[in-house]
């Protein structure tokens, strides 16, 4: 992801993301959390095969300009992120936490319209 930019974050998920109570996506930078999203601000799409089944789905959003600023590029330290989320029955699940690539920008301002 750039920073300054709009990156789009998308999660695969087996299961139905209405099936959970929750969806808590949280970004770390060393041992600092910098961002946390959840089901509120993910789009939900169907994955459907040829044969029209339904094969997964991709939840996605959108970082502002302003979020993607938050992480800093020339840092030692990494950027990880992991999807954990709540059944309805109380059941807590976490996805293997995956790193993020940082890269930097010559300008960091705010783009607007």
């Amino acid at each position: 992801m750039f920073r300054a930019t709009t990156p789009k974050q998308v999660f695969i998920f087996d299961l139905n993301p209405a099936m959970f109570a929750r969806i808590l996506i949280t970004y770390a930078q060393g041992d600092e959390i910098i961002l946390e999203k959840n089901e509120n601000d993910l789009t939900v799409e169907e994955e459907i095969d040829n044969g029209g089944s339904i094969t997964g789905y991709k939840a996605w959003f959108r970082m502002t300009q302003e979020e993607a600023n938050m992480f800093k590029a020339r840092s030692t330290k990494k950027v990880y992120v992991q999807v954990r989320a709540l059944t309805f029955s109380g059941e807590a699940l976490a996805s293997r936490i995956e790193q993020v690539n940082v890269h930097d920008v010559l300008n960091e301002e705010v783009l607007t319209l």
